[in-house]
């Protein structure tokens, strides 16, 4: 499942209001998309690699997170069901800020 998901429907109502003539309201709007996004545990980078069918906009992996996160979003078609369980799980800790069990830090 894509990440950006849960949030996209509110995603798709702010976007628009970025194009307003008036700069109060798109700052606004663009603190707003960062909450939207903080709240489901992305952010303005998640978004971006979301909009290019999940690469990395240019921006590579630094941490097993991003990686993790990187791999779950565009390998689901290329892993198999025990690889991309295991690739979720570990972008899922993103989320939760928790380190990787002793068992997954230890696979290749």
């Amino acid at each position: 499942m894509n990440a950006l998901a849960p949030v996209a429907p509110k995603l798709a109502k702010l976007i628009p209001r970025l194009a307003s003539d008036h700069d109060g309201e798109v700052v606004a709007t663009v603190r707003a998309i960062r909450r939207t996004l903080e709240s489901a545990g992305l952010d303005l980078h998640a978004l971006a690699a979301g909009l290019d069918g999940g690469g990395t906009s240019g921006r590579e992996p630094n941490t097993w997170q991003e990686l993790a996160a990187w791999c779950r979003n565009t390998g689901q078609h290329r892993l198999s069901l025990k690889e991309f369980v295991f690739v979720a799980d570990m972008a899922d800790r993103l989320i939760l800020d928790a380190e990787p069990s002793e068992k997954q830090a230890d696979r290749p």
